[in-house]
Parts: structure tokens; sequence; C-alpha cells
């Protein structure tokens, strides 16, 4: 509705009539005019907008964001419209709505859930908010508040086991070079000798032999994991390569827990892209151990997608550097007869290695058959229930 022809049309009739009345309806709507325009160019200066939630999440987590929306202004707003955007696999439908009358310095709060149940990086928003005045004077006012990152990890299936051959350890092996004492190998006790820690002492042993008794532990050096995860999507079948890729990166996680758990020190190297950083190619964390270090790989594993880049044969060098001899390269990959010349190769450099298909439609028995003969485990893991062999 346009005041502006109605006020003039009223104005020259009054002018015309000599009308008080007419006069004073003339100034009555001119001064509604620009009272509503003022108010409007006023109305959204002082509004404010924050999301109070958990930016992290596991899988299968159910989250509530809290949505704070203020008026710090001098100016009612006589209805106020929210719109805010949710990710589809969050939240359905994929946006929130609300309309709301706001006082100056009164504030209202939107809740909703958030259902976690597909890994990924997200953004929740834009939020919009609109508004107008009652009579439609004006064009109605919007401002837009930026959209803020959300993390779910992906899903990890606790392990027990890793169902592998003594001589595929993980982790600490036995040596014979001292470099440290590993407290998990009880060895036997020993007289006690100046220095030596009082946690370290045997009381019971003491108490039998009538002095001071020390628990002694097998020597261990530290060694190495690294878990090599393929997302290149040219290397899985067409049917296989949304499971098969997701199977992935389950498996990945729940080995990388299973041994952070065990106090190892575990790397990842995937090969896939980034969308935050818009990387495709080989990513690779170094290995280190502690809760921080597993999030920081959950995280990668969260926000890496399948795409095409070099095949996984021309990256495994780079992804190995820096692993001593002896240590542990678990390979997730669809099956191909190109990995067993590269996965030999490993062998003979002085990894232990093990291989894990996820694929289903890939021919997985035959290259099984021929890692198997070189004396390399391999696995075909297509649904999580195939991981009861590791519980």
């Amino acid at each position: 509705m346009n005041l502006l022809p109605l006020f003039i049309i009223i104005l020259v009739i009054a002018f015309l009539t000599g009308s008080d009345s007419l006069f004073y309806l003339a100034y009555v709507l001119g001064g509604i005019g620009l009272l509503t325009i003022v108010w409007m160019q006023q109305s959204l200066l002082g509004v404010q907008s924050r999301r109070r939630f958990s930016a992290r999440a596991f899988h299968g987590e159910e989250i509530t964001v809290e949505l704070d929306v203020a008026n710090r202004g001098r100016w009612p707003l006589l209805w106020l419209r929210l719109h805010e955007s949710i990710p589809l696999s969050l939240h359905v439908p994929n946006f929130e709505h609300r309309v709301v009358s706001l006082a100056p310095g009164e504030k209202t709060t939107l809740h909703y859930q958030l259902n976690c149940q597909r890994r990924g990086y997200y953004r929740l928003g834009p939020l919009k908010l609109e508004t107008g005045d009652l009579l439609q004077l004006t064009p109605d006012k919007q401002v837009v508040f930026g959209a803020e990152p959300f993390i779910v990890y992906p899903r990890v299936v606790p392990l027990r086991k890793l169902g592998l051959p003594s001589q595929l350890p993980f982790g600490d092996l036995p040596s014979r070079q001292r470099i440290f004492e590993d407290p998990s190998r009880f060895f036997g006790v020993r007289d006690y000798v100046p220095g030596d820690s009082v946690r370290q002492i045997n009381w019971k042993s003491s108490a039998r032999a009538g002095q001071l008794q020390v628990k002694r532990f097998q020597p261990a050096i530290a060694l190495h994991t690294v878990i090599l995860l393929n997302l290149n999507d040219e290397a899985y079948s067409l049917r296989g390569r949304a499971a098969g890729g997701e199977m992935g990166i389950i498996v990945a996680a729940s080995i990388a827990a299973h041994l952070i758990e065990r106090r190892q020190q575990v790397g990842l190297a995937l090969l896939g892209c980034d969308p935050v950083t818009e990387y495709t190619g080989l990513q690779v964390i170094s290995p280190a151990h502690g809760r921080d270090h597993l999030m920081r790989m959950l995280e990668a594993l969260a926000r890496v997608e399948m795409a095409p880049t070099v095949p996984l044969t021309s990256v495994l060098p780079q992804a190995n550097a820096g692993l001593g001899w002896g240590s542990t390269a678990v390979v997730i990959s669809p099956a191909s007869p190109h990995l067993v010349d590269s996965l030999l190769q490993m062998r003979r450099q002085g990894f232990h290695v093990m291989f894990i298909a996820t694929d289903s439609q890939t021919p997985f028995r035959r290259l099984q058959g021929e890692l198997e003969q070189i004396g390399i485990p391999a696995y075909w893991v297509t649904h999580e229930r195939e991981m009861d062999v590791w519980r």
C-alpha cells in the first residue's frame, strides 16, 4: 500500500475546498508515512542472534540447538519472521520457521534437535530474519546471520581384538634394547635399590622375601601404525562405491580408536577430498597417541569425501614415509590385482601389512589368496556385522 498518491489527492482537495478536516487527515497520513519509514530503517539495526550448541557430535547422538534472537534496539518489532536453514541429513524438514514479536530489550529462543545419524561436515544456517510494517507502506526488511560449522564423527565400533596372528602385532614389540620398560609386560621382581620409584614396589613379594622387592618389566620399543584409507572413487565399483567408502571410514575410525585406547601411536593417510580445504589427494596425519590425536583423526574422517584422484599404489611410498622398520600398515581399499606388488614391496621393506577390502562388488577372494601366500592377512568387510571377528 502506497500512501503518497492518497496523501497528494487529499491535500489537493483540502486546498480547493479549504476543509480543515481534510488538512488534518493529510497531516495524519503524512506523519504515519514518515514515522513508518524511520521505524523500518531502524527496525533491524539492534537485532542480535546467537546459536548455542556443541559443535562436534558422535554418531547416533541427538544435539539440541538453542537459537537466541534479541531486540537490542529502541524500536519494537511488531512481527519478525525467523527462518533457520538446516542440513537435511540432520533435520527433517531442512529448516526451522517461526514468527514472533519483540519489544525493545526482549529475547526469544528457538529450540531444535539434530539427529546425528550420518557423519560429515555440516553448516547450520544461515539464519534469515525478516520484518515489515503492518500496513505494508514500505518494503519488508531482512538481515542474514551467517552459518556455523558442525561436525559429526563417524561411527566407531568397539573392538576388543583385531584377530591378527602374533607375527603381525600392532604397536609395541618386545626388544632387547632397553629403550624403556613397558608396564604392561610384567617380567618378575628384583631387590629394591635406591632411586627406584615407590610405585614399583611389589608389597606382596616384599612381605614374603622380608625385604623390599620392585617389579620388573620387559623392555619394549615403540612402533607406529598407519591406517591408509583409499577413497579414490575410480577404484570402486559403481554399485559398491557409496557403501564401500562409508564402510571403509567406519573401519578406519574403529581401528584408530582401538589402538589409541591401548596407548599406541597411530597415523592416518587419506586419499580423497577435503571439502573444507578443497584439497584433493593424499592427506597424512603423522602417528601420535592420546585422545586429542584421536579426535583429530576422527574429524578428518568426518570431513573426507570420495573423489577422483591418483591411484593408491602411486602414493603408498609417501604415506609410509617416516615409518620405522617393523611398523604396521593397515590398508583399506577396494580389492585390486595392482595392489599385490605394492603390498609385497611394503612387506619386503620391513612393514607388517594388513589389507581390508570394503567394496562388495570387487573380486576379493582371488586377491585374498594371493596376499595370504605372501603372508599378508586380508579381510572383506562390507557390513558392520563382518567386524565381529575383531570384537
